[in-house]
């Protein structure tokens, strides 16, 4: 309502002034078309030219004075957008996407917090390097190189295990600053957002002075430092926020979009992995340009039909993707009703330990019992999926007996289905856990089974709990023994 009554107070003035200045202009017509003595006389040709704005070529020119309501950026017609010498020029387009990425974010967290770290090498992780500060980058340290070679490559780097319960909470302090700027932010992994400034021509008519002011309120808020890339869709968006990291910043404008992809190695391309690189290189194939050379058909079928096609698309700068912002109702700013919950985790240089495994699925059918009894939802479908250092993927789905957002239930299905997918003698990079065919919780208490009414109230005992302190409030037995002992985790909501 405040908004609201804050819209009359400053429109309304603006409407009266213009009834104002109309009924004068009104009066002072009549009154020079109107003379008391001899009656009502019209205006002769010349006269009318004149009053209309007009003067014949021989007659010279007055210096024009512009109205003072024209000039004031205040006045009704300012107001009315109707200026015509108003000193704001709204772009006709921009690159509204914007990628916000935050630059080694978690080794730039563990600087933040400890400031004893600013200026130097520092690596985070357990056996290999999950994150690694521009220190250590810019002598050769790269992400996922183990530990043994990464202090061989910068003997001075700093190696700490990492504080992975502070990361999400200054992912979060991220997006709350981005919201301030548009409520369009969709969070593509833990430190990598998707803005869209589409229609905010008028709020913001400097756009590149905004996105700076962005990346310098990141920096003051949080200590962290963000590249931003900007485009016409997020492919082009993201690949210019990592090119000149840190603290990079890249527009690129309407149009120039295969322009700027020409020159690029085919390996800035996403969704092109070392696998496919490699396979184009067999075939001389290493830049952007080059690769928009090869017809759509010989990708397709040299990737297959969905790969190739998005190959061949992504190539030319083209992305239907649009920012999502699914978790909110655009109007209301709830939660909205989703269709789907997932979560999976990326292990940097993966693992073959099937006891940590078994206990991050726990972990993350915890998260999705959570999730699920937020928006009052229950799941009929759940499915696994694992992916080996290899690129190999397996994934299944299994439809549940009974409806249910208890995690106890989603893991005894989720550890079913691991047991079934997990038979290579292979380190396992990613794995996720999904429910599908969801439906409104409608559970009531069971009169026989007293153990069911027992994890009813301990679940939502947890949830309140959680709500209140924040996730790591409270753990399971071995989920914080997968905290104390996890690997480098990137988690992906």
């Amino acid at each position: 309502m405040d908004v609201c009554v804050e819209n009359v107070l400053f429109i309304t003035p603006a409407i009266e002034a213009v009834n104002v200045i109309q009924a004068i202009a009104e009066e002072n017509h009549r009154a020079a078309s109107f003379d008391p003595h001899h009656g009502h006389q019209e205006p002769d040709a010349e006269q009318e030219t004149v009053a209309l704005g007009f003067r014949p070529a021989d007659s010279p020119e007055p210096p024009r004075t512009e109205p003072a309501a024209e000039k004031n950026p205040w006045s009704a017609w300012a107001w009315l957008g109707t200026c015509k010498n108003s000193s704001r020029k709204i772009p006709t387009a921009i690159p509204n996407i914007v990628h916000v990425d935050v630059d080694a974010f978690f080794a730039s967290v563990e600087q933040v917090l400890n400031p004893k770290l600013r200026g130097k090498p520092v690596l985070v992780g357990r056996g290999c390097v999950a994150s690694a500060s521009y220190e250590a980058k810019f002598v050769g340290v790269k992400t996922a190189m183990g530990f043994r070679e990464a202090l061989r490559v910068c003997p001075q780097a700093i190696v700490v295990p990492g504080q992975y319960e502070h990361y999400a909470d200054f992912a979060e302090r991220v997006r709350r600053i981005l919201e301030t700027y548009t409520p369009a932010v969709e969070t593509a992994a833990l430190d990598d957002f998707y803005l869209d400034f589409a229609g905010t021509g008028r709020l913001y008519p400097d756009y590149e002075a905004t996105l700076r002011r962005l990346q310098a309120e990141i920096r003051a808020r949080t200590g962290l430092n963000v590249s931003i890339g900007a485009a016409r869709t997020k492919v082009v968006a993201s690949i210019a926020s990592r090119l000149q990291r840190p603290r990079g910043f890249r527009m690129i404008a309407p149009g120039e979009e295969e322009n700027f992809l020409t020159p690029l190695p085919v390996e800035k391309l996403h969704g092109i992995g070392h696998v496919h690189a490699g396979a184009l290189a067999e075939r001389g194939i290493a830049t952007i340009g080059q690769l928009r050379q090869v017809p759509k058909p010989a990708l397709q079928a040299a990737f297959g039909e969905a790969i190739g096609l998005q190959i061949w698309e992504r190539a030319r700068g083209l992305d239907g993707r649009e920012v999502s912002t699914a978790s909110q109702s655009p109007i209301t700013g709830l939660p909205s009703t989703p269709k789907s919950v997932s979560r999976e985790t990326t292990i940097e240089g993966g693992t073959i330990d099937t006891e940590f495994l078994g206990g991050l699925i726990e972990y993350l059918s915890e998260r999705i019992g959570a999730t699920l009894r937020e928006y009052g939802k229950q799941a009929r479908t759940i499915g696994l999926r694992i992916r080996y250092v290899d690129h190999f993927s397996a994934h299944q789905t299994v439809r549940l007996t009974k409806p249910t957002n208890d995690e106890r239930e989603l893991l005894t299905t989720a550890k079913d289905l691991f047991a079934k997918l997990f038979t290579r003698r292979v380190a396992v990079r990613l794995a996720g856990v999904s429910v599908h065919n969801l439906e409104t919780d409608k559970r009531q208490h069971e009169l026989f089974d007293t153990n069911a009414n027992r994890r009813w109230y301990l679940n939502r005992g947890l949830d309140s709990v959680r709500g209140r302190y924040g996730w790591n409030a409270v753990f399971y037995g071995k989920g914080l023994e997968l905290r104390e002992q996890a690997p480098p985790l990137r988690l992906v909501c």
